[in-house]
């Protein structure tokens, strides 16, 4: 068995184990503190060293699906023991005092008593349960390896890794936004509920029950466990079963209101691509789960215009999805795209209509340089001749920072970019729309890669366009998309002056944001179809 990069017989480890237990004596001074061990930046004993020590034990993780291992305790300072053969005799657990002989080890850095030659039970021990109050890597440090307890409520914020390592990263007093997204809540820790354990792609999936399925925004309290630092984050590892409190219940898709209503959707479909591997699904059969998916969330939504962003810039790709969005629908909900061209980028974005709802009197395309991903309009007309424009785009990504010149400097990467984006949009719509955009009511769905507060959406404001999801949404659930463990939006509805004041309800449909990352291939409904989640756009001209 690997111990990091050192192999180790468990076989003959363990025969050790059982041959010596009895030279394991009770109550003799310990060769070395724990302290010692750990050094704390004084030069620790050498790997191999050998070391013994009687201290209580304060948490155990035993086995292959666990740490492997349990923690020990004394009056100043605690360490992990790696033992995967302990199993072969009496079991240590918490509260108890162990004599323990092995060699001085690390792992990934961090000091570790490893190939455990002799154990002994000594009786009942007091182990020291620390109460945390400041939520910050300072007091972690202080406390590291030891047991602790939240004495604050707190609250998943990021969920993105529960289906690959067992964890989730945690926030107090509430979600977590990002800075620039303009909406003052709680705050993301630098500390991660673990599971008692690293093993990859966990199963079955830990804090997960048929009748319980975690979401951001749900809190936990309160929290006893190990606190520990591995894979370069604050860690909390923990010893008794973990309460959740469902404060953010999957919801029901908005329901469609009045049949003069016009409903447009904003969405982001996360690659679809209809060539398995590379930037879209793995295989044919994830592909098919996609599809089928993401239907689910589009006719769910019973849109009239859809913006759709993240499809593969290929016509058969646009095809493939209005045929899977018209399969087995009546004529009257199915759906026509307004541009099947190919253009130069890997993805695109596509606006789909229905046609026996609305007619389209004008197509445009900006080819402009500024873009990586050409923004695309419709001029529509409705049954009884109102007059709209719906705009479409998808700026350029936050990552692939340059080493010099559009650098982050506190808005991603390429935010001077997005602005000249935005800039460059706007003269677009200025001059190619069939009437001046000040006048023809106009709605701009689009996946910007910029917060409401940045650069990019400060030129949309200074034109006159109206926020939407800021107008209509609360500021707890202004957020389609969450990045390391921080809400916010991405995504944006925005509308001249000339047709919000006709808009009379906006929504977001938090179906992917706030569920964990495994879903998207191991889910089979409306659940993490994507990474963002939809907005939903409701007016009526006589409203």
């Amino acid at each position: 068995m690997y111990i990091g990069h050192k192999l180790i017989n468990t076989s003959a480890i363990c025969l050790a184990l059982l041959s010596s237990i009895a030279q394991a004596t009770c109550g003799q001074p310990s060769s070395h503190s724990i302290e010692a061990l750990k050094s704390h930046g004084r030069a620790p004993p050498a790997e191999g060293t050998p070391v013994t020590i009687e201290a209580s034990v304060s948490g155990v993780f035993l086995g292959d699906q666990a740490l492997n291992g349990f923690y020990l305790q004394d009056t100043t300072d605690a360490i992990f023991v790696y033992a995967p053969s302990l199993e072969a005799v009496r079991t240590p657990k918490a509260g108890e005092r162990w004599r323990i002989k092995g060699q001085m080890g690390r792992y990934r850095g961090r000091a570790q008593l490893e190939r455990i030659t002799a154990v002994k039970y000594c009786g009942e021990a007091v182990v020291h349960l620390h109460t945390l109050d400041e939520l910050n890597p300072a007091a972690y440090a202080s406390l590291d390896e030891q047991p602790v307890k939240f004495t604050q409520t707190l609250y998943i914020a990021d969920l993105y890794n529960l289906g690959r390592y067992g964890s989730m990263r945690l926030s107090v007093g509430g979600r977590a936004f990002q800075p620039n997204n303009g909406v003052a809540a709680g705050r993301r820790l630098e500390l991660h509920l673990d599971d008692g354990s690293y093993r990859r792609e966990p199963r079955p999936l830990p804090y997960v029950r048929e009748d319980y399925s975690p979401r951001v925004g749900d809190a936990i309290e309160p929290l006893t466990g190990i606190l520990t630092r591995a894979f370069g984050d604050w860690r909390i590892h923990p010893l008794e079963p973990v309460r959740f409190v469902s404060r953010n219940p999957r919801p029901q898709a908005p329901s469609r209101p009045a049949d003069q209503t016009i409903r447009a959707v904003n969405f982001n479909l996360f690659n679809y691509f209809i060539d398995p591997g590379g930037r879209g699904a793995g295989s044919d059969a994830a592909f098919a789960s996609q599809r089928e998916r993401l239907r689910s969330v589009l006719l769910a939504l019973d849109a009239d215009v859809l913006g759709l962003h993240e499809i593969q810039n290929n016509p058969d790709a646009v095809a493939d999805l209005l045929h899977l969005l018209n399969r087995d629908v009546e004529a009257a909900e199915r759906y026509q795209a307004i541009l099947m061209e190919r253009s130069s980028a890997a993805i695109r974005s596509i606006l789909l209509y229905r046609p026996a709802r609305l007619s389209l009197e004008q197509v445009t395309r900006s080819q402009n340089a500024a873009h990586p991903r050409d923004p695309v309009a419709g001029v529509f007309e409705t049954p009884d001749q109102q007059r709209f424009a719906v705009a479409i785009a998808h700026f350029k990504s936050r990552g692939g920072c340059p080493t010099a010149g559009d650098i982050d400097t506190g808005e991603g990467c390429w935010a001077q970019r997005r602005e000249r984006e935005a800039r460059q949009m706007l003269q677009w719509l200025r001059t190619e729309l069939a009437e001046p955009v000040n006048r023809l009511p106009t709605l701009v769905l689009a996946d910007f890669n910029a917060y409401a507060s940045e650069r990019a959406m400060a030129a949309w404001q200074s034109a006159g366009f109206v926020d939407l999801f800021a107008r209509h949404i609360a500021p707890l659930d202004r957020y389609t998309y969450i990045y390391r463990g921080q809400s916010g939006y991405l995504d944006h509805a925005l509308a001249t002056p000339s047709l919000a004041r006709h808009i009379h309800e906006v929504h977001s449909w938090p179906i992917n944001a706030d569920e964990p990352a495994y879903l998207a291939t191991e889910g089979s409904s409306v659940w993490r179809a994507s990474d963002h989640d939809p907005i939903i756009v409701d007016w009526q001209f006589n409203h």
